[in-house]
């Protein structure tokens, strides 16, 4: 099985990214840290790789305001922060992909997941949506976002969030082989 994890440079005024933090302790999957920059960071994704030899696609980003790892069922098409983006782009009310959908789902399996990790709906309305909605638009059954909490720079944190996102890839695995 082949999967392709992504994670984020730091952005605004942090000095790290918890998600690519994280990256470095997760297993077996080809590996890239994207700049903060809406719609680039897919672009840059998509260049780079050939997404559909991919059998999933895993973006991971920071929500600081958070206190539990998250799963994202879905995204919007929507960007809008009053921060900007690395290329100092600020996005207000604005669309990701005007002619598409308002909402759209994750279709790959969670059941299994869902047991140990909690599901949110809501991908915020920056980067982590911009490209999650992107993967999903193109890849919608092969394409998860996971959102990791504050972790107070602590490795030990880092380490715990990899364990739970290979445990992730392994039951990610199962399912597909299951088919």
């Amino acid at each position: 099985m082949k999967i392709l994890v992504s994670a984020f440079k730091p952005f605004y005024k942090s000095i790290n990214n918890y998600s690519s933090e994280v990256l470095e302790y997760i297993t077996g999957v080809d590996k890239v840290i994207l700049d903060v920059v809406y719609d680039e960071c897919f672009k840059e994704l998509s260049k780079k790789y050939n997404l559909d030899e991919y059998d999933y696609v895993i973006s991971l980003g920071e929500a600081r305001s958070r206190n539990v790892l998250t799963i994202e069922v879905e995204a919007h098409n929507i960007a809008s922060c009053s921060i900007a983006d690395n290329a100092g782009i600020i996005k207000k009310d604005e669309k990701i992909i005007s002619d598409g959908l308002d909402v759209l789902n994750t279709k790959v399996n969670l059941d299994n997941i869902a047991n140990y990790i909690e599901l949110s709906h809501d991908a915020g309305k920056f980067v982590c949506n911009n490209i999650y909605y992107h993967l999903l638009h193109n890849y919608p059954t092969k394409s998860l976002f996971i959102h990791i909490p504050e972790c107070n720079n602590d490795i030990k944190m880092y380490q715990e969030y990899a364990k739970v996102i290979n445990k992730i890839i392994l039951d990610l695995e199962s399912v597909l082989w299951n088919i």
